[in-house]
């Protein structure tokens, strides 16, 4: 009987833990979790090459290859982007510069090589779409913890990865009624993120960022990977990074109207797939 029972708690020793559930962990104050959660995707120093494919219907119907460079300067995120196909838009160049405030709205330029001048994106609502993709101007753009009320929060799994469901109205008028963020409870890393309409069970648009192609550096999470779906047009959109540098060296003059009107290359970029 010893015999048995010290054979019964070595297979107890060596046999795996499973890994605590959401609903298991302590409770994450969730302002806290979101303000992190934001600072962990935008508050980074990083530049990318960003290929957007949409489809509609199993059709390919926009594809964009652009350059992406964004910084933080003076506590105000700048992004920098050119694009590089396809072949009507190459050259084209846009300058994104976000509010010192919250009640005004963010900056946003093109440079079009056709006419050789730089337009203001007037009167474009942070919803619209970003070149006739699913993504917007919204998912470009920095968050702040501070422009949102948290309504909910609760704890999920996301494969055996805790997780913590956060859903948020923004106080400013916006298209989406309230947004649900599916934050990573060990880095705060965004993994989703759901927008509805007023009195709507069902999301308009959803956007799935997977672990698997997550990059991290420091407290950036940033994903190399996301997955779009639209329901209102009928789309799907893959968004994939490659060449991701975080925290590269950039002067601030590359997030200027001088670069902008000259199609500055983001440096390193040029042997960049």
């Amino acid at each position: 009987m010893r015999r048995l029972i010290l054979f019964m708690l070595f297979l107890a020793a060596i046999a795996p833990t499973a890994a605590p559930a959401a609903e298991d962990l302590v409770r994450p104050e969730p302002r806290a979790l979101l303000a992190e959660a934001f600072a962990a995707r935008y508050d980074c120093t990083l530049s990318g090459v960003v290929e957007i494919e949409t489809r509609k219907r199993g059709i390919r119907a926009v594809g964009r290859t652009v350059h992406v460079a964004s910084k933080l300067i003076d506590d105000r995120l700048h992004t920098y982007a050119r694009f590089q196909g396809p072949p009507h838009l190459r050259g084209m160049a846009f300058l994104g510069i976000e509010a010192d405030d919250a009640e005004s709205s963010d900056e946003r330029f093109v440079y079009l090589p056709s006419l050789r001048r730089v337009r203001r994106v007037g009167g474009a609502h942070s919803s619209d779409s970003f070149l006739g993709t699913d993504l917007s101007y919204h998912d470009f753009e920095r968050q702040r913890a501070t422009s949102f009320a948290v309504l909910l929060a609760g704890g999920e799994t996301v494969g055996s990865e805790p997780a913590w469901r956060l859903t948020a109205r923004p106080h400013r008028p916006a298209d989406h009624d309230r947004v649900d963020y599916l934050v990573a409870l060990h880095d705060a890393a965004i993994l989703s993120t759901h927008y509805y309409k007023r009195n709507e069970a069902e999301p308009y648009k959803s956007l799935q960022m997977p672990r698997a192609a997550m990059h991290g550096r420091g407290s950036c999470r940033i994903p190399g990977r996301v997955s779009v779906e639209d329901r209102q047009r009928r789309t799907r959109t893959d968004l994939r990074v490659h060449a991701l540098e975080v925290d590269a060296p950039f002067e601030d003059s590359l997030f200027t109207m001088t670069s902008l009107e000259t199609a500055r290359r983001i440096p390193g970029m040029r042997r960049a797939r």
